[in-house]
């Protein structure tokens, strides 16, 4: 499915509401003050998930997340790629007690503060990623409240 340049599709049986997806991208794209050239978001299994993380960053097993930066400058529109494998996301909601709805968008989320500057190859890069992900969550929740009205 597309729509304007977000491409999002669903390799797996699980029910994902595209549409919600693409509003996820275009409140970030909002609140970041960055425009997006072009974002892609696949949604993968276990199997297809493992096979990339050992492709793409050689490690073993699956992941919940990969993200492909494709931008040349870090100050022009983003050109990325999210990957996020469901059967980790499910595995995911049900141990922090999240729905499964909540917790994609957690990922989508953390998939473009990536592609906007965040990293979280240390403790202290991850501590502030985590809590820029919650606060744009909250404010994700506080939009969908007040535009469902």
């Amino acid at each position: 499915m597309k729509k304007n340049n977000i491409t999002a599709v669903n390799y797996t049986v699980s029910k994902i509401i595209l549409r919600d997806i693409f509003r996820s991208v275009e409140f970030y794209e909002k609140i970041s003050k960055r425009k997006f050239e072009s974002m892609n978001i696949s949604f993968v299994g276990d199997e297809e998930m493992e096979d990339l993380n050992m492709k793409h960053l050689s490690h073993k097993g699956s992941t919940d997340i990969i993200t492909f930066d494709y931008s040349t400058d870090p100050d022009s529109a983003i050109d990325g790629e999210l990957i996020i494998c469901v059967d980790e996301a499910k595995r995911h909601s049900k141990e922090y007690g999240v729905t499964l709805k909540d917790e994609l968008f957690r990922l989508v989320f953390h998939g473009l503060l990536h592609l906007t500057g965040y990293d979280d190859t240390d403790a202290r890069k991850r501590k502030a990623m985590k809590t820029r992900e919650d606060e744009v969550l909250a404010l994700w929740k506080q939009y969908n409240l007040k535009n469902s009205k």
